[in-house]
């Protein structure tokens, strides 16, 4: 990966300066000046980790200190929200330094609060323009310092242009982003499903399983209940079988009875005929 950096702050700068022995990891600023802000940027962070959590070659990170040296040669750092970069190996890090990584974020996002206002439309935004930031995104989750609380810029040369909108889509990360009851979200155009954190990843995967089980259990309730039905059909059959098989046997056994008391009444006819015709011939010899 080439580590020429497009940005013209290093363009027009004709030798490095001397490399700081150490990089601060902290600029001893709060994390986020509200509960809300600190909520809005984990909740993205989170977001964008877990979305691109298979590509190992880009990072998503925030509040973290980014270390540059500016067109002066002066060492300097910031400390972006949230930012994402492509092409940069998925890992942990102290702080971010532009010069060791090769280039700079390709997208940063800044929730603006009462004290940064100036400064996320004015110096940064002309230091993330020479940083080579393709798309620079403003959020004031108070949604009382901008007339529209979200705000878009993409790079046009060396200048940044205003994203038209209220859904405002990013070509960095394929995303759209949409403000909801007062909260910054990100969407899957694609899909038209909101990105979910790792933890509702997490509860939605166990929410699946857990469907998948009931469905399974109830499947298997019902095959047991078909199970046993058609075992029962089986028996009643069976039943129904040797009833008739008995029904058979006395109907055999009644025609056996009927043929030998049919005998039993010819043979007596025939004896009683034959008894007659005896009577009568002693009748006979005698008169």
């Amino acid at each position: 990966m080439s580590t020429a950096l497009a940005s013209p702050y290093y363009s027009r700068q004709s030798a490095q300066p001397a490399r700081p022995s150490h990089f601060p990891e902290s600029d001893g600023k709060p994390m986020a000046e509200t509960d809300k802000h600190r909520t809005q940027m984990i909740t993205l962070i989170d977001a964008l980790e877990e979305y691109f959590r298979p590509d190992a070659e880009i990072y998503v990170t925030g509040n973290i200190l980014v270390h540059y040296c500016d067109e002066a040669g002066e060492w300097k750092f910031l400390s972006p929200d949230v930012f994402v970069a492509k092409g940069i190996e998925k890992k942990a890090r102290r702080s971010y330094v532009i010069e060791d990584e090769g280039k700079a974020p390709d997208m940063i996002i800044e929730l603006v609060s009462p004290s940064t206002k100036v400064e996320d439309f004015g110096n940064k935004r002309i230091i993330y323009a020479g940083w080579n930031v393709q798309e620079y995104f403003l959020f004031d989750p108070t949604g009382e310092l901008m007339s529209s609380p979200l705000r878009g810029f993409r790079l046009s040369g060396n200048e940044y242009m205003p994203m038209m909108g209220a859904r405002l889509h990013s070509e960095v990360l394929a995303l759209d982003l949409v403000v909801e009851q007062s909260w910054l979200r990100l969407y899957d155009p694609k899909t038209g499903k909101r990105l979910l954190t790792h933890e509702e990843s997490e509860a939605a995967r166990r929410a699946a399983e857990m469907r998948a089980a009931t469905a399974e259990a109830k499947a298997a309730t019902a095959e047991g209940k078909a199970a046993t039905a058609e075992a029962k059909a089986t028996t009643a059959e069976a039943k129904a079988a040797t009833a008739e098989a008995k029904a058979a046997t006395a109907e055999a056994k009644a025609a056996t009875a009927e043929a030998k008391a049919a005998q039993e009444y010819a043979a007596r006819r025939a004896a009683e005929a034959e008894l007659a015709r005896l009577q009568e011939e002693l009748a006979k010899r005698r008169g």
